[in-house]
């Protein structure tokens, strides 16, 4: 049994580095088209090895997560309840341990949030430096608040909930264009035009461009034979009618997150739909891309 998970986590590691030469090792890379490719001689830069420690980090958290099995897909409160339980708060440490076999059934938002939070946990403790502060990390909990209430709550909202509160954090960037897109960033999926109260979306974390098609990670719905829950799946980008895309370009801005109180704007989506460049200009995505 230790031989089949073990070589079951392995292949979750190769499916994701298939995305970018960065999973593998910190060696010297530059930037090339949708990811990062080795170069004798040249160091990375500070950029990059950001990219690499964070992308590294999210993996892990992901591996972890997969440990447990798909666990179901569900949106109910057991759900939310099980997401909330699973980050526990360790007060020697003074900040939330993860128990990653814990937080299910699940559900799309959920398992993007508990990726970038348990990713979040394991780039801090490498960092030399805590960046982190108990406070922070105490807002970061997933909590049953309404949308656009603290952390959760914005990540948790329609539209561009995420990608609102990376903004906030000033944690990183949001852009349209699948040409800048690449492995470990989040992407807000609609399958229509409507964005807000009518929506009919899918938060999830990219793992490959496949060219007519895009390979990601998320809770998804059972369906193609797959059980549903964590898992990973491959959509067509025919049938995507909006994407966002989301890049985590400094993690240290999550030391902001008790800042991020209500966002007004966000719990309003549950009563309202709203215009694609309204959805842009909210989350600082105007002018990338389309």
């Amino acid at each position: 049994m230790g031989r089949m998970l073990h070589r079951y986590l392995m292949m979750v590691v190769a499916a994701l580095a298939m995305g970018s030469a960065v999973v593998a090792t910190a060696a010297p890379m530059q930037m090339r088209g949708r990811g990062l490719k080795a170069r004798q001689g040249a160091a990375l830069t500070a950029q990059q090895q950001v990219y690499a420690d964070w992308w590294r980090a999210l993996q892990e958290a992901i591996v972890e997560i997969h440990k447990g099995g798909a666990g179901g897909y569900s949106t109910q409160d057991a759900a939310h309840d099980a997401l909330a339980a699973a980050f526990v708060w360790n007060e020697r440490l003074r900040q939330p341990v993860f128990n990653a076999r814990g937080a299910r059934p699940s559900f799309c938002s959920g398992a993007v949030y508990a990726a970038v939070v348990s990713g979040l946990i394991r780039w801090d403790a490498r960092n030399g430096r805590r960046c982190i502060s108990a406070k922070a990390w105490q807002a970061l909990l997933p909590q049953r608040v309404a949308d656009g209430v603290g952390p959760w709550g914005c990540a948790n909202a329609n539209g561009p909930g995420f990608a609102v509160l990376v903004h906030r954090l000033r944690a990183g960037v949001s852009f349209t264009d699948w040409a800048k897109a690449r492995p470990a960033d989040v992407m807000k999926i609609w399958w229509t035009d409507k964005i807000g109260r009518s929506e009919r979306g899918h938060l999830v974390i990219l793992v490959r461009d496949e060219g007519e098609k895009v390979r990601v990670w998320s809770s998804n719905m059972a369906g193609g034979g797959a059980a549903g829950g964590y898992g990973f799946k491959t959509f067509a980008k025919k049938d995507i009618k909006r994407v966002l895309f989301t890049r985590i370009t400094n993690p240290a801005a999550f030391n902001n997150a008790a800042k991020i109180g209500e966002d007004a704007w966000l719990g309003s989506l549950l009563q309202q739909d709203v215009s694609w460049e309204e959805c842009k200009r909210r989350c600082g995505a105007m002018g990338n891309g389309q």
